[in-house]
């Protein structure tokens, strides 16, 4: 049986699970240990790819959505810009999300 988390945590919409600063930018490494892919969505602000699985793409690659492959990693540069507050990311297939594969994150 999976577990549907996110750093071994299920969506609790009161909580805050990452907090981070309004005009920065952040390099984030997202890991997944389970046995499917995951596509990994954050709300408001684009992801730039700078590798998966250790292989940079050939081409600057800027998505709403990336997957995260089973046992792998991907690594996403974010600019916090534009929007204050607090919002979601989750994994993108809804059956997944619904089970708890889902994070909050507050930009001030």
């Amino acid at each position: 049986m999976m577990d549907f988390t996110i750093d071994g945590r299920s969506f609790d919409p009161d909580r805050t699970d990452q907090q981070v600063r309004l005009d920065t930018v952040e390099e984030w490494t997202i890991g997944n240990v389970g046995p499917l892919d995951h596509p990994f969505h954050l709300h408001v602000w684009p992801m730039q790819v700078m590798d998966v699985d250790g292989r940079r793409p050939e081409e600057p690659l800027w998505l709403d959505v990336v997957n995260v492959p089973a046992g792998g990693t991907v690594t996403v540069r974010i600019r916090f810009a534009d929007f204050g507050g607090r919002t979601v990311y989750h994994c993108h297939i809804l059956d997944h999300e619904d089970l708890g594969m889902m994070g909050t994150i507050v930009a001030g």
